[in-house]
Protein backbone atom coordinates (compact mmCIF):
# COMPACT_ATOMS: atom_id res chain seq x y z
CA UNK A 1 0.00 0.00 0.00
CA UNK A 2 1.46 3.59 -0.93
CA UNK A 3 2.69 5.84 1.73
CA UNK A 4 0.21 8.77 3.44
CA UNK A 5 1.73 11.87 2.11
CA UNK A 6 2.37 15.14 3.87
CA UNK A 7 -0.25 16.90 0.86
CA UNK A 8 -2.63 14.28 1.79
CA UNK A 9 -2.94 14.66 5.09
CA UNK A 10 -2.94 18.34 4.43
CA UNK A 11 -6.00 18.26 2.34
CA UNK A 12 -7.76 16.07 4.61
CA UNK A 13 -7.29 18.33 7.38
CA UNK A 14 -8.04 21.57 5.52
CA UNK A 15 -4.70 23.31 5.90
CA UNK A 16 -1.58 23.94 4.40
CA UNK A 17 1.66 20.92 4.17
CA UNK A 18 3.73 23.96 5.89
CA UNK A 19 1.21 23.68 9.11
CA UNK A 20 1.18 19.63 8.98
CA UNK A 21 4.93 19.97 9.26
CA UNK A 22 5.17 22.06 12.11
CA UNK A 23 2.54 20.26 13.90
CA UNK A 24 4.75 17.04 13.25
CA UNK A 25 7.87 19.17 14.51
CA UNK A 26 6.04 20.52 17.38
CA UNK A 27 6.68 24.19 16.06
CA UNK A 28 5.36 27.29 15.56
CA UNK A 29 2.20 28.86 16.47
CA UNK A 30 -0.63 27.24 15.45
CA UNK A 31 -4.13 26.98 17.74
CA UNK A 32 -5.23 24.34 20.25
CA UNK A 33 -7.89 23.38 17.31
CA UNK A 34 -5.57 23.18 14.39
CA UNK A 35 -2.99 21.17 15.89
CA UNK A 36 -5.95 18.83 17.43
CA UNK A 37 -7.38 18.56 13.97
CA UNK A 38 -4.24 17.65 12.16
CA UNK A 39 -3.09 15.11 15.15
CA UNK A 40 -6.40 13.42 14.75
CA UNK A 41 -6.16 13.60 10.34
CA UNK A 42 -2.66 12.21 10.95
CA UNK A 43 -4.15 9.08 12.97
CA UNK A 44 -6.61 8.54 10.53
CA UNK A 45 -4.75 8.24 7.65
CA UNK A 46 -1.97 6.49 9.58
CA UNK A 47 0.47 8.39 8.55
CA UNK A 48 4.48 7.80 9.72
CA UNK A 49 6.55 10.56 9.92
CA UNK A 50 10.01 9.57 8.06
CA UNK A 51 12.53 11.34 10.34
CA UNK A 52 15.52 10.58 7.49
CA UNK A 53 13.75 12.10 4.62
CA UNK A 54 13.28 15.38 6.87
CA UNK A 55 17.25 14.81 8.11
CA UNK A 56 18.10 15.01 4.13
CA UNK A 57 15.77 17.91 3.76
CA UNK A 58 17.04 19.95 6.08
CA UNK A 59 20.87 19.24 6.09
CA UNK A 60 20.34 18.15 10.34
CA UNK A 61 18.30 16.38 12.56
CA UNK A 62 17.27 16.08 16.03
CA UNK A 63 19.88 13.75 16.73
CA UNK A 64 22.76 14.41 19.87
CA UNK A 65 25.40 12.30 20.36
CA UNK A 66 27.12 11.81 23.84
CA UNK A 67 30.27 9.41 23.29
CA UNK A 68 32.15 8.73 26.96
CA UNK A 69 35.25 6.39 27.68
CA UNK A 70 33.66 4.54 30.24
CA UNK A 71 29.67 3.81 30.64
CA UNK A 72 30.11 1.20 33.67
CA UNK A 73 31.38 3.92 35.76
CA UNK A 74 28.29 5.30 37.74
CA UNK A 75 28.99 8.41 37.90
CA UNK A 76 28.81 8.75 34.19
CA UNK A 77 25.10 7.27 34.40
CA UNK A 78 24.18 10.18 36.63
CA UNK A 79 25.23 12.69 34.17
CA UNK A 80 23.70 10.81 31.41
CA UNK A 81 20.60 11.12 33.00
CA UNK A 82 20.83 15.03 33.98
CA UNK A 83 21.98 15.49 29.89
CA UNK A 84 19.23 13.05 28.97
CA UNK A 85 16.41 14.56 30.44
CA UNK A 86 17.39 18.35 29.40
CA UNK A 87 17.77 17.09 25.62
CA UNK A 88 14.09 15.44 25.99
CA UNK A 89 13.17 19.33 27.15
CA UNK A 90 14.01 20.39 23.28
CA UNK A 91 12.41 17.32 21.86
CA UNK A 92 16.55 15.89 21.12
CA UNK A 93 17.08 12.27 20.92
CA UNK A 94 20.38 11.04 22.66
CA UNK A 95 22.64 8.44 21.81
CA UNK A 96 24.91 7.22 23.64
CA UNK A 97 28.55 5.69 22.68
CA UNK A 98 31.32 4.18 24.46
CA UNK A 99 34.90 4.72 23.35
CA UNK A 100 36.83 2.24 25.95
CA UNK A 101 39.58 5.08 25.45
CA UNK A 102 39.89 4.16 22.01
CA UNK A 103 40.87 6.93 19.68
CA UNK A 104 39.60 5.06 16.81
CA UNK A 105 36.05 4.06 18.48
CA UNK A 106 36.07 7.73 19.30
CA UNK A 107 36.48 8.50 15.63
CA UNK A 108 34.16 6.11 14.41
CA UNK A 109 31.20 7.59 16.25
CA UNK A 110 32.11 11.32 15.45
CA UNK A 111 32.30 10.22 11.78
CA UNK A 112 28.24 7.91 11.83
CA UNK A 113 26.87 11.56 13.87
CA UNK A 114 28.61 13.57 10.49
CA UNK A 115 26.92 11.17 8.28
CA UNK A 116 23.76 10.85 10.33
CA UNK A 117 23.27 14.96 10.16
CA UNK A 118 23.30 15.15 13.74
CA UNK A 119 23.04 18.62 15.57
CA UNK A 120 25.55 18.09 18.29
CA UNK A 121 27.66 16.08 20.73
CA UNK A 122 28.77 16.00 24.14
CA UNK A 123 32.14 14.46 24.53
CA UNK A 124 34.13 12.91 27.84
CA UNK A 125 37.23 12.62 25.32
CA UNK A 126 39.28 9.17 25.57
CA UNK A 127 42.73 9.30 26.95
CA UNK A 128 45.87 10.41 24.61
CA UNK A 129 43.22 11.45 21.77
CA UNK A 130 45.50 13.17 18.76
CA UNK A 131 45.80 16.89 18.75
CA UNK A 132 44.34 16.09 14.96
CA UNK A 133 40.96 15.09 16.44
CA UNK A 134 40.22 18.25 17.88
CA UNK A 135 41.06 19.98 14.86
CA UNK A 136 39.27 17.83 12.57
CA UNK A 137 36.71 18.86 15.00
CA UNK A 138 36.33 22.37 15.02
CA UNK A 139 36.66 22.19 11.32
CA UNK A 140 33.31 20.08 10.75
CA UNK A 141 31.64 22.79 12.69
CA UNK A 142 29.16 20.72 15.10
CA UNK A 143 27.98 21.47 17.96
CA UNK A 144 30.36 20.13 20.66
CA UNK A 145 30.80 20.49 24.08
CA UNK A 146 33.38 18.85 26.25
CA UNK A 147 32.66 17.37 29.48
CA UNK A 148 34.21 16.34 32.79
CA UNK A 149 37.69 15.95 31.41
CA UNK A 150 39.31 19.39 30.87
CA UNK A 151 41.96 20.27 28.03
CA UNK A 152 44.23 22.58 27.39
CA UNK A 153 42.80 24.06 23.98
CA UNK A 154 40.46 26.49 24.74
CA UNK A 155 38.37 26.68 21.30
CA UNK A 156 35.46 23.81 23.09
CA UNK A 157 33.02 24.75 25.60
CA UNK A 158 33.66 22.94 28.55
CA UNK A 159 31.52 21.71 31.55
CA UNK A 160 33.30 20.34 34.43
CA UNK A 161 33.83 20.30 38.28
CA UNK A 162 36.70 22.43 39.73
CA UNK A 163 39.38 18.92 40.80
CA UNK A 164 41.55 20.97 42.90
CA UNK A 165 39.25 22.36 45.19
CA UNK A 166 37.60 19.08 45.75
CA UNK A 167 40.40 17.42 46.80
CA UNK A 168 41.49 20.32 49.20
CA UNK A 169 38.07 19.83 50.72
CA UNK A 170 38.82 16.10 51.59
CA UNK A 171 42.07 16.44 52.60
CA UNK A 172 41.31 19.66 55.06
CA UNK A 173 38.24 17.06 56.44
CA UNK A 174 41.08 14.68 57.33
CA UNK A 175 43.52 16.57 58.78
CA UNK A 176 40.80 18.05 61.17
CA UNK A 177 40.36 14.68 62.38
CA UNK A 178 43.75 14.91 63.53
CA UNK A 179 45.29 12.42 60.36
CA UNK A 180 48.57 13.13 59.54
CA UNK A 181 49.53 9.95 56.93
CA UNK A 182 46.90 10.78 54.53
CA UNK A 183 47.14 8.35 50.89
CA UNK A 184 45.99 9.59 47.20
CA UNK A 185 45.12 6.08 45.72
CA UNK A 186 43.46 6.05 42.33
CA UNK A 187 43.55 7.76 38.96
CA UNK A 188 45.74 6.92 35.87
CA UNK A 189 48.80 8.54 35.08
CA UNK A 190 48.99 11.04 32.12
CA UNK A 191 45.02 12.32 33.31
CA UNK A 192 44.77 16.20 33.77
CA UNK A 193 41.88 15.79 35.91
CA UNK A 194 44.26 13.29 38.47
CA UNK A 195 47.10 15.86 38.29
CA UNK A 196 44.76 18.82 39.22
CA UNK A 197 42.92 16.01 42.10
CA UNK A 198 46.87 15.86 43.24
CA UNK A 199 47.16 19.38 43.75
CA UNK A 200 44.76 20.20 45.72
CA UNK A 201 45.84 17.27 48.08
CA UNK A 202 49.57 18.10 47.85
CA UNK A 203 49.25 21.87 48.46
CA UNK A 204 46.78 21.38 51.79
CA UNK A 205 49.29 19.13 53.43
CA UNK A 206 52.30 21.61 52.38
CA UNK A 207 49.51 24.28 53.64
CA UNK A 208 49.81 22.11 57.20
CA UNK A 209 54.04 22.06 56.86
CA UNK A 210 53.65 17.85 55.81
CA UNK A 211 55.56 16.56 53.50
CA UNK A 212 53.50 14.40 50.72
CA UNK A 213 54.99 11.28 50.27
CA UNK A 214 54.95 9.85 46.80
CA UNK A 215 55.26 6.28 47.75
CA UNK A 216 51.35 7.12 49.29
CA UNK A 217 49.98 8.54 45.63
CA UNK A 218 48.96 5.51 43.56
CA UNK A 219 47.70 4.33 40.34
CA UNK A 220 44.64 2.68 40.15
CA UNK A 221 41.74 1.47 37.29
CA UNK A 222 38.44 2.90 37.58
CA UNK A 223 37.11 0.22 39.40
CA UNK A 224 36.11 -1.21 42.83
CA UNK A 225 38.03 -4.57 42.03
CA UNK A 226 41.20 -2.11 41.42
CA UNK A 227 40.61 -0.28 44.67
CA UNK A 228 40.72 -2.88 46.76
CA UNK A 229 43.91 -4.56 44.84
CA UNK A 230 45.76 -1.47 44.57
CA UNK A 231 44.82 -0.11 47.98
CA UNK A 232 45.57 -3.73 49.68
CA UNK A 233 49.45 -3.67 48.69
CA UNK A 234 49.58 0.12 49.46
CA UNK A 235 48.42 -0.87 53.25
CA UNK A 236 50.43 -3.63 53.64
CA UNK A 237 53.75 -1.94 52.47
CA UNK A 238 52.83 1.56 54.78
CA UNK A 239 50.83 0.28 57.49
CA UNK A 240 51.28 4.02 58.99
CA UNK A 241 48.57 4.77 56.73
CA UNK A 242 45.78 5.89 58.75
CA UNK A 243 43.25 8.06 56.17
CA UNK A 244 43.10 8.24 52.25
CA UNK A 245 41.55 10.67 49.66
CA UNK A 246 40.17 8.58 46.77
CA UNK A 247 39.90 10.04 43.01
CA UNK A 248 36.60 8.06 42.28
CA UNK A 249 33.83 6.48 44.88
CA UNK A 250 33.94 3.39 42.84
CA UNK A 251 37.83 2.87 44.01
CA UNK A 252 37.11 3.97 47.59
CA UNK A 253 34.03 1.34 47.80
CA UNK A 254 37.14 -1.00 46.47
CA UNK A 255 39.26 0.26 49.63
CA UNK A 256 36.53 -0.43 52.15
CA UNK A 257 36.79 -3.93 51.41
CA UNK A 258 40.70 -4.01 51.84
CA UNK A 259 39.89 -2.41 54.92
CA UNK A 260 37.42 -5.16 56.55
CA UNK A 261 39.37 -7.50 55.12
CA UNK A 262 42.39 -6.52 56.99
CA UNK A 263 40.18 -5.95 60.05
CA UNK A 264 39.94 -2.13 59.92
CA UNK A 265 37.17 -0.37 60.28
CA UNK A 266 36.48 2.50 58.19
CA UNK A 267 35.35 5.77 60.07
CA UNK A 268 36.61 4.26 62.89
CA UNK A 269 40.59 3.60 63.22
CA UNK A 270 40.94 4.85 58.97
CA UNK A 271 39.12 7.41 58.00
CA UNK A 272 38.22 7.37 53.95
CA UNK A 273 37.07 10.55 51.51
CA UNK A 274 35.75 9.79 48.32
CA UNK A 275 35.06 11.90 44.87
CA UNK A 276 32.05 12.06 43.00
CA UNK A 277 29.09 11.07 45.10
CA UNK A 278 27.46 8.90 43.17
CA UNK A 279 24.32 6.93 44.87
CA UNK A 280 25.63 4.03 46.31
CA UNK A 281 28.53 6.30 48.15
CA UNK A 282 25.14 7.09 50.57
CA UNK A 283 24.50 3.36 50.65
CA UNK A 284 27.22 1.39 51.77
CA UNK A 285 27.46 0.82 55.34
CA UNK A 286 29.18 2.78 57.04
CA UNK A 287 28.13 5.52 54.37
CA UNK A 288 31.46 6.69 52.74
CA UNK A 289 32.24 10.76 53.25
CA UNK A 290 32.97 12.06 49.72
CA UNK A 291 33.56 15.04 47.75
CA UNK A 292 30.16 15.74 45.22
CA UNK A 293 30.62 17.43 41.88
CA UNK A 294 26.72 17.39 40.93
CA UNK A 295 27.16 14.72 38.24
CA UNK A 296 23.29 15.23 37.08
CA UNK A 297 23.87 19.33 36.75
CA UNK A 298 27.08 18.49 34.86
CA UNK A 299 24.79 16.64 32.36
CA UNK A 300 22.13 19.48 32.77
CA UNK A 301 24.17 22.42 32.06
CA UNK A 302 26.29 20.65 28.99
CA UNK A 303 22.54 19.84 27.50
CA UNK A 304 22.00 23.57 27.74
CA UNK A 305 25.11 24.81 26.43
CA UNK A 306 24.34 22.58 23.58
CA UNK A 307 21.17 23.58 23.00
CA UNK A 308 22.31 27.29 22.76
CA UNK A 309 24.82 26.66 20.25
CA UNK A 310 22.43 24.78 18.25
CA UNK A 311 20.02 27.59 18.13
CA UNK A 312 22.62 29.91 16.49
CA UNK A 313 24.95 31.08 20.14
CA UNK A 314 27.90 32.13 18.61
CA UNK A 315 29.25 34.09 21.17
CA UNK A 316 33.31 32.93 22.18
CA UNK A 317 33.69 29.00 24.28
CA UNK A 318 32.49 28.93 27.52
CA UNK A 319 33.69 27.36 30.65
CA UNK A 320 31.10 25.98 33.17
CA UNK A 321 33.02 25.13 36.71
CA UNK A 322 30.47 23.51 39.04
CA UNK A 323 31.86 23.85 42.60
CA UNK A 324 32.24 20.84 44.51
CA UNK A 325 31.05 20.05 47.70
CA UNK A 326 31.97 17.78 50.53
CA UNK A 327 29.34 15.85 51.68
CA UNK A 328 30.37 14.33 55.45
CA UNK A 329 29.35 10.99 56.20
CA UNK A 330 30.49 8.24 58.49
CA UNK A 331 33.74 7.09 56.51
Amino acid sequence: MASVTLAQVAERAGVSTATVSMVLRNRGRISDATRRRVLKVLNELGYVYNQTAANLRNRTSNQVGLLLHDITNPFYAEMTAGLGQEMECHDLLLFLANSEESGERQQKFVDSLMRNNACGMVLCAAKETPTLFYETLKRRNIPTIMVVRPLNDGAFDFVGTDNFQGTQLATQHLLSLGHRHIAFIGGSDNSISRAQRIGGYSSTLLEHRLQPNSHWVVTSLASQSDGARVSEGLFRRYPEITAAVCYQDIVALGVMQTLRKMGRVPGKDFALVGFDDIPEASLVQPALTTVSVAAKEIGRQAGKLLFSRIQGNDEPPKRIILPPVLRIRET
